[in-house]
C-alpha cells in the first residue's frame, strides 16, 4: 500500500478543505440548497472534524474511511452551494474519494466502487458541470494503480491499460481539451517504458483527431522519432556562441558525411554536468574517426546555458532552441524531457533517439571505423 501514497492529491490530504469552506459566506448560498448558516454549520463542523482525524491518523490503515466520509460531506455541501463555489467543492469531493480508493484495503472495494460510480452520479446531480470529466480521469488514474498492483508492479501492462482507457475517454468525449492532453501524457509514459506500439497508437489517434492541438504536433514528432516516417533529420538553430562566423545560424547539413551526436540539454538538470564530461571524453576519443557533437541548449533563456558552460571544456557546436521544450524542435521531434541524445548517420537520417550519454560509447564504437 505504501507505493500508492505518491498518487495522493497534492492538497496535503485535503486538510485545507474545511478552512476554505468556512470562508464561504452562508449568505451566498442559494435558498433552494443549504440556505442558511444553521443548515450549513453541521456540515462544515463535520468536515473540520474529518480533516483533523486525517491529520492525526495519516499513517493509519483506517484513514481511507475518513476520506470516504469527507467526500460524502462535500457532495452534500455542493448541492446547496452557489454555482461559483460548487466547482471547487466538487473537485475536492473527487479528490477525497480518489484518496479513499487508493488507500483502502483491496478486500474492501467500497471506495473504488463509489469512485467508479461518481462520474455518473455527478452527471445526474450536477448536469453540465465540467467536474464530471475530472472525475472520469481520476477514476482512470486509480484504475491504473489497481492494475499495477494486480500485475505485481508491471508498469508496462499498467500503461497499456492507461492508453486503452484514455483512448476510450477521447472517443466518448472528443470535444474536451482534457482528452488531447491526457492522450499525450499516456503516450509519452508508454514510450518511456518501452511500450512503443501502445505509444504509437495514442500518438496516431492524436494526430488524426486533434490536428489543430499543440499535443497533436508533438505527437507527430514522436511518430517520426519512433520510425513511422523515415524522412531525414533536419536541424537549423541559432548558435549559442558565434565568434568568427559570418552568420549566427547552424545547419545540420554542414556535418553531412559524419556521424553526429545531437545532445539536448538544460542547465536546470543536474545530470547535464556529468554528461558534459562524458561527451568531452567521447569527442577526445572519436573526433578523429568521424564523430561530431552538436549541443542543443533547451533553456528558456540562452544566457542561462552560456552561464552554465562558462569554464567548461567542450568540443563541438553549441546552439539553442528559442522557447526551450515549448519550441519548434521539441515539437517536431516530440521531445518530452532533457537531457537526451539523438544519433544521426552520415546520410542525415536518425539512427537512435532518447539515448543517455552513458549509452553513447557502445553506439559509437559499433559505427565508427577502427584506427
Amino acid at each position: 500500500m505504501k507505493a500508492t501514497w505518491k498518487w495522493l492529491p497534492s492538497l496535503g490530504g485535503l486538510l485545507v478543505i474545511a478552512t476554505n469552506l468556512l470562508a464561504f459566506s452562508p449568505d451566498a448560498v442559494p435558498a433552494e440548497g443549504v440556505a442558511n448558516e444553521q443548515q450549513l454549520r453541521p456540515l462544515l463542523d463535520k468536515l473540520t472534524e474529518l480533516s483533523q482525524l486525517i491529520e492525526r491518523n495519516g499513517q493509519s490503515s483506517e484513514v481511507w474511511k475518513y476520506h470516504l466520509e469527507q467526500a460524502e460531506v462535500l457532495l452534500q455541501l455542493a448541492v446547496g452551494s452557489s454555482e461559483k463555489e460548487r466547482e471547487s467543492i466538487l473537485r475536492m469531493a473527487v479528490d477525497a474519494l480518489y484518496s479513499a480508493a487508493i488507500l483502502s484495503p483491496r478486500e474492501q472495494p467500497i471506495a473504488f466502487e463509489r469512485l467508479r460510480q461518481l462520474p455518473q452520479r455527478l452527471a445526474q446531480s450536477f448536469p453540465g458541470s465540467p467536474v464530471f470529466l475530472y472525475a472520469v480521469l481520476q477514476e482512470i488514474q486509480a484504475d491504473c494503480i489497481l492494475v499495477l498492483e494486480q500485475t505485481g508492479g508491471d508498469s508496462v501492462k499498467s500503461e497499456k491499460h492507461r492508453c486503452a482507457r484514455l483512448l476510450q475517454f477521447a472517443r466518448e468525449h472528443p470535444e474536451t481539451p482534457e482528452a488531447a492532453k491526457a492522450l499525450l501524457q499516456a503516450a509519452q509514459t508508454a514510450e518511456t517504458l518501452g511500450a512503443n506500439e501502445e505509444a504509437s497508437r495514442c500518438y496516431r489517434y492524436l494526430v488524426e483527431h486533434y490536428p489543430t492541438e499543440a499535443a497533436a504536433r508533438k505527437a507527430a514528432g514522436a511518430l517520426w522519432r519512433l520510425g513511422q516516417d523515415h524522412q531525414p533529420m533536419t536541424l537549423e538553430l541559432p548558435l549559442l556562441y558565434s565568434p568568427g562566423r559570418s552568420h549566427s545560424v547552424f545547419n545540420l547539413e554542414e556535418l553531412r558525411g559524419r556521424l553526429v551526436v545531437i545532445y539536448f540539454w538544460s542547465s536546470t538538470n543536474e545530470r547535464a554536468a556529468e554528461d558534459f564530461q562524458t561527451l568531452k571524453q567521447l569527442t577526445d576519443r572519436y573526433a578523429g574517426r568521424g564523430l561530431e557533437v552538436v549541443y542543443v541548449n533547451m533553456d528558456a533563456d540562452p544566457a542561462e546555458g552560456r552561464a552554465f558552460l562558462s569554464g567548461r571544456l567542450t568540443a563541438g557546436v553549441h546552439v539553442y532552441q528559442p522557447g526551450g521544450l515549448d519550441g519548434a524542435v521539441a515539437e517536431r521531434y516530440g521531445l518530452q524531457q532533457v537531457p537526451q541524445a539523438f544519433l544521426v548517420g552520415p546520410d542525415g537520417t536518425l539512427l537512435k533517439h532518447s539515448l543517455s550519454a552513458s549509452r553513447l560509447e557502445k553506439e559509437l564504437a559499433d559505427r565508427l571505423p577502427r584506427r
